[in-house]
């Protein structure tokens, strides 16, 4: 299986923007009212929220407006260093560390909400989805929020994908060429979404986005949900 370290480094390192935006299911997701989505605004404020691939840091000033202390994982030391340039260039306080999704450096239950924009399914070698979401699982304090965005099955990413069997597919045409080679989780309809994540999570809300940029079907679920007590 491809390793992105060298390859996600290399574009984060290339890319390397002065001026960052949140996607928009996220702004969305944290301050919208909408029937289907159960959050609770009062909560966010000096609460502790985990950027799982936080990349170039884009959450970051809508997460700071808000009230979170920011913490991070990214898969290589030179992207987290990336990190820090970029959070002293903006004025916000982050906490960042090298991780992935399945092996999390931060203690049990220490965060209140974990954000995974485009991020929790990567599977890493020698792991599988559930690997990832137990690990989620165990940082988050009991009742705790993951906020997440999930790829539809039939997302532009996918596209001459070879199947692998238990919802995992192995990327072979990457409209920007970085993911080729890699494994991802992808997600057919909410019962799916719901399956996977329900041994340890529970209270879903679930949206669905399907927009085309200019030819590039971009679909994907929109998740919030809470960490089940043990």
């Amino acid at each position: 299986m491809k390793d992105l370290t060298a390859s996600y480094t290399e574009f984060h390192a290339r890319k390397n923007p002065t001026n960052v935006y949140p996607p928009e299911w996220l702004i969305r997701t944290l301050l919208g009212t909408y029937p289907r989505l159960s959050i609770d605004h009062r909560r966010y404020p000096n609460s502790r929220i985990l950027d799982v691939g936080f990349g170039d840091g884009r959450n970051w000033p809508l997460l700071d407006n808000i009230g979170f202390h920011i913490h991070g994982v990214e898969i290589t030391d030179r992207i987290v260093a990336l990190g820090y340039e970029r959070a002293r260039h903006l004025g916000i306080e982050v906490d960042l560390k090298t991780g992935s999704n399945a092996a999390i450096p931060f203690e049990d239950e220490y965060f209140d909400f974990i954000v995974a924009s485009s991020s929790c399914y990567y599977l890493d070698d020698g792991t599988v989805f559930a690997d990832n979401l137990r690990e989620y699982s165990r940082v988050l304090k009991p009742g705790g929020i993951l906020l997440a965005s999930l790829p539809e099955s039939t997302n532009a990413i996918f596209e001459g994908a070879v199947n692998l069997g238990d919802g995992v597919v192995e990327i072979r045409n990457d409209p920007w060429n970085l993911r080729n080679g890699y494994r991802f989780r992808w997600f057919v309809d909410e019962d799916d979404v719901r399956e996977a994540f329900s041994p340890w999570f529970e209270s879903f809300s679930i949206g669905l986005c399907r927009d085309n940029y200019y030819g590039i079907q971009i679909n994907a679920f929109l998740l919030v949900c809470e960490r089940k007590s043990r």
